[in-house]
C-alpha cells in the first residue's frame, strides 16, 4: 500500500464514481481501477460494492476511509512544511464567518496581496463551530471568529477588535424610534436569525432566555442576504454585528439595554508548525485592522 493508492482510494470515495474521481485526478478509468484493485489484492479485501448507482463502501472500505483521512491530512501537512522550509509554500488557507467576511475580506485580500504578492489566499466560509473544526484538523491554516469566552487550550489567538451586537429593523419599523432595546420590547415582533450553529444567535437567544422570554422566530438562516431582505422590509427584525451595519443606510441599529459584545479574534493551532505566510499575516493584522476603517 502507497500514498498514491490511499489517495485515488479517497477520491472514489468523495466522488462516488471511477469516471468522476479519475476526471479529478487526471488519470485514465482503467488506471484508477486497477490501482483500487491492486489495493484490494494486497489485503485480500472488497472494498467497494459495485452496482448501477455508483460504488457503495463495504465494512472493510469503511474502516480504510477512517484511517486514510487521517493519513492522508498529516501527509499533506508534512508537504507544506517541507515546502514552506523550502520558501515554496506560498498560500495561506484562511477560514472566516460570513458576515466578518463581508466586512473586512475585500480590504485584507487587497492590501495583503499588495505586500505580499507571493502569497495566495485559499478562502473558506463557514460558521464559527465549522472553522474551527477545520482548523483543529489541519485543513485550515488560521481563522477568524467571533469569542466571548476562553478559547479550547488546543488554540492560539490575537484580539483583532471588540465587536457589538445590535438590534437591527427598517426604517419604517415601530422599534425604530427605541433608544435602546430589551428582550420584553421586541418580544411580540417577529424575527429572523441565521441558524443555530451561529455564534450570534446563540447569544441572542441567552439574552432572551436570561428574561424567560420566547422570541417569536419565524425564520433562521444561513445567508446574510436573506436576513437583510426580511429586516429591510419591514417582515421581521434582526440582529447583526454594528460594524457591518454601518456599510447599509436601510437598516437602524439599535444598542441591546444589556450590550453583548465579542471579541474578534485571529486563531491558529497552538502545536501545528508556523508557516511563513501565517507570521506575516499576523503581523500585517496587528498593524494593519481591518476594523479600524469601517
Amino acid at each position: 500500500m502507497n500514498l498514491n493508492q490511499l489517495k485515488y482510494f479517497y477520491a472514489v470515495c468523495t466522488y462516488g464514481s471511477l469516471s468522476d474521481a479519475s476526471e479529478f485526478l487526471h488519470i485514465s478509468q482503467p488506471s484508477l481501477s486497477s490501482a483500487i484493485k491492486a489495493l484490494e489484492n494486497e489485503f485480500g479485501i472488497v472494498l467497494f460494492q459495485r452496482n448501477h448507482k455508483g460504488m457503495k463502501l463495504t465494512q472493510a472500505g469503511n474502516v480504510l476511509l477512517e484511517k486514510c483521512t487521517g493519513i492522508l491530512s498529516d501527509s499533506e501537512n508534512l508537504e507544506n512544511i517541507m515546502k514552506d522550509m523550502g520558501s515554496k509554500r506560498t498560500k495561506l488557507r484562511l477560514g472566516i464567518p460570513p458576515m466578518i467576511g463581508s466586512i473586512i475580506l475585500p480590504k485584507i485580500y487587497r492590501d495583503f496581496r499588495e505586500l505580499y504578492p507571493e502569497i495566495s489566499f485559499e478562502i473558506f466560509e463557514d460558521v464559527r463551530k465549522g472553522l474551527l473544526d477545520k482548523l483543529s484538523e489541519n485543513y485550515l491554516d488560521m481563522v477568524f471568529a467571533l469569542n466571548t469566552s476562553n478559547l479550547d487550550e488546543r488554540f492560539a489567538s490575537t484580539k483583532v477588535s471588540e465587536l457589538e451586537i445590535v438590534c437591527c429593523v427598517s426604517k419604517d419599523s415601530p422599534v425604530s424610534k427605541c433608544s435602546s432595546v430589551a428582550p420584553h420590547t421586541i418580544e411580540n415582533f417577529p424575527l429572523v436569525l441565521f441558524d443555530d450553529s451561529s455564534f450570534q444567535t446563540a447569544e441572542i437567544k441567552k439574552w432572551f432566555a436570561a428574561q424567560n422570554i420566547s422570541p417569536d422566530i419565524i425564520l433562521q438562516t444561513k445567508q446574510l442576504s436573506t436576513m437583510l431582505s426580511f429586516i429591510s422590509k419591514n417582515i421581521a427584525i434582526g440582529f447583526i454585528i454594528k460594524e457591518f451595519a454601518k456599510t447599509n443606510r436601510d437598516l437602524i441599529t439599535i444598542p441591546l439595554k444589556n450590550p453583548i459584545f465579542a471579541d474578534a479574534m485571529l486563531i491558529w493551532n497552538k502545536d501545528s508548525y508556523s508557516f511563513d505566510s501565517m507570521k506575516k499575516f499576523t503581523n500585517y493584522i496587528k498593524t494593519n485592522n481591518p476594523f479600524d476603517e469601517i
